[in-house]
């Protein structure tokens, strides 16, 4: 594949609640597996915290992570510390 092109993946910000509910859900994130983690480039992953959001992309195999926030808030980032902790789980 092209360097132009790279293969990456979305994880829904509500992966976690899909996650937690019945088998009928579980279509919405089949696509989150180790697998899929592995062979991405890039992660894609919004976190809603509260009312606000931030969007937090990674990139596995550089092991570099950017959060993007609007209104900074250190528990924003602790946050995001979580998340990629259970990526790189899957990883």
């Amino acid at each position: 594949m092209s360097d132009k092109f790279q293969r990456y993946l979305y994880i829904s910000p509500l992966y976690r609640v899909y996650k937690s509910y019945k088998q009928e859900y579980q279509i919405f994130i089949q696509h989150v597996n180790p697998v899929s983690v592995k062979e991405s480039k890039l992660i894609v992953q919004p976190i809603i915290f509260e009312k606000h959001w931030v969007l937090l992309i990674g990139k596995l195999r550089e092991k570099v992570w950017k959060m993007y926030d609007s209104l900074p808030n250190p528990e924003h980032k602790n946050i995001c510390y979580i998340v990629i902790s259970e990526i790189l789980i899957l990883s």
